[in-house]
């Protein structure tokens, strides 16, 4: 699917709350090694939910081609 977009994680901001853990609806991020990932990109619905509740802005959509 080119141009989906996903969530990019700034691991110099992300303080590893888990807020986008938490409330995306598909379950495509975790946490691995000590940094928030996108564990999932297929899954992703692009919904934006966890670039609006991360209280650091450490998430950012940005396109990815596949």
């Amino acid at each position: 699917m080119p141009g989906q977009e996903l969530p990019d994680i700034d691991s110099r901001l992300c303080t590893l709350c888990g807020d986008c853990i938490f409330v995306c609806p598909t379950a495509c991020l975790s946490v691995a090694r000590s940094v928030d990932i996108v564990l999932a990109p297929q899954a992703c619905i692009d919904c934006r939910v966890c670039e609006a509740i991360c209280p650091v802005d450490a998430i950012a959509m940005q396109s990815r081609d596949w």
